[in-house]
């Protein structure tokens, strides 16, 4: 049996102590639940989540920031494996380790006089053989396991994209990890030495070697499921927790919707509904810039590109009927929140007469911080992202509000996103007819973004254009 530890130094002193299943909150506050005599720490600093036998961590919006082994965690979580060093404050240092139990000593069987070899005697031959078929045994095990594990090594390929068909975690843990393409948010640590206790979820397979508009109905949705999954852990749930069944239903409408325009005429001008590929490639062009925007932020610049996508899809002046403007459809009072300078967002702009909204690089950078407030109001567990991007749309009060009547409808429900589709009935109607679908017609446009080629599109993954 093992322990999963946290070996700590501060200051020139150690400590060890067992990592708790669920959060365990890291600072000097009163609020934490490991308090640090470093003055360098945040009252709140840092949290672990250890949940189901996935660790990761996240940084709470401290001061000095929370680094494993010299990279920034993010504000959406980092998976931790076994050996990752964590540095927070002036000077602590934070090991994540496997602590073996101390096993029970072996019985000592009592032997008689007679039955003692003495140094001159006859020495028994059956336990020699004994000891030398085991040694035997042993060596050809360790030469069989050298073997394959070369072998396995030198089998591997690199996939550009994160949203490839294995969880997070497993690909950090290879010894030889394909490397995270350029601009994405979600390190790999590289560290061959998992705790054996920390376990992998199970994932649906996807069918393979087709196009999305050749699979059958079963197939579609099995291979929607299986990307929805990716796109979850990528963007926060680190834990791998099953999408319900009514969310499902909802992003494979909206993925099904998105690829009845893949025979679409191209439009003119920059508008709604055109040709799938022609939309994509228009993104593919913004990529770069809202990919740098939403890493300065430590927010997974995924989140970023299909935010875009929905709320403009990448038109970089569209307005709305009702006066948001811009990339990402800023009001006038949330703009002048959240752009630098504040004084370039002007009231009754138009695309006539625009504004800041309108400059597709600001934009970018102001709703990298307008996701990074968001993050930290519905807290950085696996299910906050999907919060915070349905209150993109939202607003944060009207979010809120319909969580808490979710909620309360049910207290044994998670607190997430999934948990208000699961309660649809009791929220107010312009929550169902608008909100319902921002969330699952997200995970449709990155599904696809990520994927572009089984939808026939000539594009590599969106995140990969980071240039």
């Amino acid at each position: 049996m093992s322990d999963i530890v946290l070996k700590i130094s501060v200051n020139d002193t150690e400590q060890t102590v067992p990592l708790s299943v669920g959060r365990t909150r890291i600072g000097r506050g009163s609020d934490a639940d490991l308090r640090l005599e470093d003055q360098g720490l945040s009252r709140l600093n840092s949290t672990i989540y250890n949940e189901n036998g996935r660790i990761w961590i996240v940084d709470e919006g401290s001061t000095n920031g929370t680094l494993i082994d010299g990279v920034a965690a993010t504000a959406c979580g980092t998976p931790l494996n076994a050996g990752n060093i964590i540095s927070i404050g002036n000077s602590t240092k934070i090991e994540l380790a496997v602590q073996q139990q101390n096993a029970e000593p072996a019985a000592v069987p009592e032997v008689s006089p007679s039955e003692t070899p003495s140094r001159s005697g006859n020495l028994s031959i059956g336990p020699i053989i004994a000891i030398a078929a085991a040694i035997f045994v042993i060596s050809v095990s360790v030469v069989f396991a050298l073997f394959v594990g070369l072998g396995s090594n030198k089998a591997e390929v690199a996939n550009v994209s994160d949203f490839e068909d294995e969880p997070i975690t497993n690909r950090n843990s290879k010894a030889n990890s394909s490397p995270t393409p350029s601009g994405s948010a979600t390190p790999s640590n590289g560290n061959s030495d998992v705790p054996s206790d920390i376990t992998q979820p199970t994932l649906p397979d996807a069918p393979s070697g087709k196009k999305y508009a050749e699979m059958s109905e079963t197939e579609k949705r099995s291979y929607v499921e299986a990307k929805a999954k990716r796109v979850a852990q990528v963007i926060g749930n680190a834990s791998g927790e099953k999408i319900p069944s009514a969310a499902l239903d909802r992003i494979l409408r909206d993925v099904n919707s998105f690829a009845t325009r893949t025979k679409a005429s191209r439009l003119s001008g920059c508008r709604f509904g055109d040709n799938l590929a022609a939309t994509y490639e228009r993104a593919s062009k913004n990529a770069p810039f809202i990919v740098r925007a939403f890493n300065e932020k430590g927010v997974d610049p995924r989140i970023g590109l299909y935010l875009a996508m929905i709320e403009s899809e990448h038109c970089v002046c569209l307005q709305s009927p009702t006066g948001p403007l811009g990339l990402f459809q800023f009001t006038f009072a949330t703009a002048k929140l959240h752009f630098e300078p504040s004084d370039g967002v002007i009231k009754g702009a138009t695309i006539s007469n625009p504004d800041i909204r309108c400059q597709p690089e600001p934009a970018a950078r102001a709703a990298a911080s307008y996701m990074k407030a968001l993050t930290g109001r519905y807290g950085t567990g696996p299910a906050s992202v999907p919060l915070a991007i349905g209150s993109y749309n939202s607003g944060e009060g009207g979010l809120s509000s319909n969580l808490q009547k979710a909620l309360d409808a049910n207290s044994g429900l998670p607190r997430d996103f999934w948990t208000l589709i699961a309660n649809s009935e009791i929220l107010s109607k312009q929550f169902q007819a608008e909100n319902f679908k921002y969330v699952p017609k997200f995970f449709a446009a990155a599904i696809i973004g990520e994927n572009p080629r089984d939808f026939g599109i000539e594009l590599n993954p969106l995140s990969t254009y980071s240039k």
